[in-house]
């Protein structure tokens, strides 16, 4: 074999080499060229891939890409609570917890004026006790569609909520739930 033909095989081989290590880089490891909307970036990891909005969050897990369902709001995680429709019948309410160390926005279009209550356990007592009477209650917004944030349990688990039809009928409720966590150094609300 003459040396100009070893070196022809090397260069081949060296080729060869080359162009396996770059299917193997774009195959499995690096993002490939923008096949998505507008704003969004598409990932490609293992044979799969998805697509992310600027906005969105990821989590890495043993080599795996995972798009989380959630987005973060000045370093803080904003989780998605509630969003199906549910349908409650005249004379009802809908009862909801308040999680503890969240800021909780509520926001929801209903069939009818609601009215949204966040109540502290012992006002709730009080309420059902008096088949919906006292209405005391430390925040509440009313109408067919509302938007507000519930801040006092960032550092409180004494809150629950209630959404009532303010003609006591029958109703649909389209939510949008979300809680920012954001616990507090100290307590809050009603338990300071």
């Amino acid at each position: 074999m003459k040396s100009s033909d070893a070196g022809q095989i090397l260069s081949l081989l060296f080729i060869v080499l080359i162009a396996v290590g770059f299917f193997y880089a774009f195959s499995n490891h690096l993002l490939l060229i923008n096949s998505c909307s507008e704003n969004t970036t598409l990932v490609f990891k293992n044979g799969s891939g998805f697509c992310l909005t600027q906005n969105s969050s990821i989590a890495i897990s043993e080599g795996n890409i995972i798009p989380l369902s959630f987005r973060f709001i000045n370093n803080s995680p904003l989780l998605y609570i509630w969003n199906q429709k549910i349908s409650e019948p005249a004379g009802s309410y809908i009862f909801l917890s308040i999680p503890d160390t969240f800021r909780v926005h509520m926001q929801y279009n209903a069939t009818t004026n609601t009215r949204f209550m966040v109540m502290t356990n012992q006002q709730y007592v009080n309420w059902v006790n008096s088949n919906g009477v006292n209405t005391a209650n430390v925040f509440e917004l009313g109408g067919n569609s509302i938007s507000g944030w519930f801040n006092d349990s960032a550092g409180c688990a004494g809150y629950v909520a209630v959404i009532i039809s303010t003609s006591h009928s029958a109703f649909a409720l389209y939510p949008n739930e979300t809680a920012l966590y954001a616990p507090a150094s100290s307590s809050t609300g009603v338990c300071a």
